[in-house]
């Protein structure tokens, strides 16, 4: 998942700066220290924050010069100018809707090391389907596996599918089992609430 971080002393400004974040393989602290360089590259700085560099000392450690000498960062002062405000304006993901501009970066974070122990882009769809009909930010992947089916064109074809993997013919002649009503299985089966439909992936009901 990547998101879009833009600076918003600089939006109201009328000047777009930001940049693309990509969240795969980084923490919480990972990404508020990139928010953190954008903001002090603003062309619009209305701050002043601890110089990075020197961590706000004032000074660098230079081998074999006692105390250190001035960071040439900050000029000695230990603070550099910077953007104060942020904000995501954009998700290359559908769970922009669910997280807005000032996501909690750590549930974020821990979104997309969810996302990762999946697969392939199906399942990591079928995942965001998931959650957006449960409406949580917190399912795991173990409870995704145990209510994810699969993804159909119909409810007549996930019928099939279950009875299939599940048995419930077995023993039928064919000349019986062929005239099995899969489309009203399939209907009785969301009437009662056993499974739903998100986007043409099915689930069972937890």
């Amino acid at each position: 998942m990547q998101i879009y971080v833009a600076c918003l002393a600089s939006y109201n400004a009328g000047v777009l700066h930001g940049e693309w974040i990509d969240l795969e393989g980084r923490d919480a602290d990972d990404v508020r220290d990139e928010i953190a360089r954008i903001l002090r590259e603003s062309p619009h700085p209305n701050v002043t924050v601890d110089c990075p560099d020197c961590g706000g000392t004032g000074t660098t450690y230079v081998p074999r010069v006692f105390g250190g000498a001035e960071c040439t960062a900050c000029g000695g002062s230990g603070k550099v100018a910077s953007a104060e405000e942020w904000a995501v304006h954009d998700y290359d993901d559908v769970f922009g809707d669910t997280w807005g501009e000032h996501p909690d970066l750590d549930k974020l974070c821990a979104l997309q090391e969810r996302l990762d122990e999946l697969h392939n882009d199906t399942e990591r769809a079928a995942y965001t389907a998931f959650c957006d009909h449960e409406g949580l930010d917190d399912v795991t992947v173990e409870q995704f596996h145990e209510a994810y089916v699969g993804q159909f064109d119909s409810w007549a074809d996930f019928a099939e599918n279950y009875v299939d993997e599940s048995g419930l013919l077995h023993g039928v002649p064919d000349a019986l089992s062929r005239y099995f009503d899969y489309e009203s299985y399939g209907r009785d089966i969301r009437l009662n609430g056993d499974a739903f439909e998100v986007s043409g992936f099915y689930f069972w009901s937890r």
